[in-house]
């Protein structure tokens, strides 16, 4: 595979080398294999702008041209996950000790009770990414990786029945901040939508003729089309003929769907706090607004809809993260077998004369099929 060299020049580009402290003249190449060989007893000092080497790797993740461009949150989140192991970063002489030190780090948050094992297992996986950058460019001359930690299954979101569902509907709210919890909900269950999906939504997003909304940069910035019901349609229009005089007077395209009460911007954490007054006044055991998402997944399937179909609309790339957060099991599948089967449906049995290689292939005979 051919090296990529970036340029370093003085023309106003962007200069990587400068950005992590090098000189002028030096480069960056990115070497998928740069690992020689070397005696056992070799030990490599860490590099001194390695610390510094992080804003560059934001800064190339950051790139238009990159495959999935980091959004600002994800950037946010590889920010804590730097700054939980920078300490080794800045105390340890070689390169070798590193992992150590990692792991070191690792079982004071642990044991102090800050974190736990799940989220440690997040800080880890992204800064991952970070050392595998660095090996990438030259930054660390070994392929350092910390390996996850051991956790218990997690549990699947909870879900909510039929009933649950006619409560939410019904729900009389008695403040805006309620009336917008309900609604949300109402719309993620029609759409599968995830909450920060919602958050962006503008009305400009809604194809009324179409029945469908468009979201766009979601999760992995990703774009796409979800369809939207007949009644997710209705209870659509009436949230925005309640709202009309909240959001920003001619600019009803431009604004968000879900508003402040100023019009502005909500927060998740402001939704968050507003669903459990929610979910509270409803008697309900406290519930995420992934439940909701997880609901419309789980009852799309049992109410017949394609798991193909289902992963589009959900966004995933793999279908076995759809199989994975629905949560299949096999006894559902078994129960509506047949209503599927090719061979149930064409009405017609196999004939009950014994197979002549039964025994040959090492097969037991069928009860029906034994003398006696």
């Amino acid at each position: 595979m051919k090296n990529e060299v970036f340029e370093v020049n003085k023309n106003g580009a962007f200069n990587p080398a400068v950005a992590c402290g090098l000189p002028e003249s030096q480069t960056l190449v990115k070497r998928p294999d740069l690992l020689q060989k070397r005696s056992r007893t070799h030990r490599t000092p860490v590099k001194q702008q390695l610390s510094k080497a992080f804003e560059r790797f934001i800064a190339d993740r950051q790139r238009a041209s990159d495959k999935k461009p980091l959004r600002p949150k994800t950037v946010r989140s590889y920010r804590q996950c730097y700054e939980v192991f920078k300490p080794a970063l800045l105390q340890t002489a070689y390169e070798e000790d590193l992992i150590e030190e990692f792991r070191t780090i690792i079982d004071q948050r642990l044991s102090l009770g800050k974190v736990n094992r799940s989220g440690m297992n997040v800080y880890i996986r992204g800064f991952n990414s970070f050392l595998s950058w660095c090996n990438e460019f030259g930054f660390l001359d070994n392929t350092l990786k910390i390996e996850k930690l051991s956790v218990e299954k997690r549990k699947p979101f909870p879900t909510l029945d039929v009933d649950d569902i006619l409560k939410w509907q019904e729900f009389d709210a008695a403040a805006p901040s309620q009336l917008r919890a309900k609604h949300i909900g109402l719309l993620i269950l029609d759409t599968g939508m995830r909450i920060e999906e919602c958050l962006m939504l503008k009305e400009s997003d809604i194809e009324w003729a179409g029945n469908r909304l468009w979201i766009g940069k979601g999760k992995g910035g990703a774009n796409r089309e979800v369809p939207l019901s007949a009644e997710g349609r209705k209870t659509l229009r009436y949230f925005l003929a309640l709202t009309s005089d909240v959001r920003s007077s001619g600019k009803h395209s431009l604004a968000p769907l879900f508003t402040t009460k100023h019009g502005g911007h909500v927060s998740y954490r402001n939704v968050l706090r507003d669903l459990k007054a929610v979910a509270k006044r409803l008697g309900f055991a406290w519930v995420g607004w992934h439940s909701f998402r997880r609901t419309f997944a789980t009852l799309y399937l049992r109410n017949g809809g394609l798991l193909s179909d289902l992963q589009q609309i959900l966004g995933h790339t793999d279908v076995r993260t759809t199989i994975r957060y629905v949560g299949i099991k096999i006894e559902e599948i078994v129960a509506i077998h047949d209503q599927h089967s090719p061979l149930a449906q064409s009405g017609r049995r196999p004939g009950k004369r014994r197979p002549k290689d039964l025994k040959r292939v090492g097969m037991t005979s069928p009860r029906r099929f034994r003398k006696g």
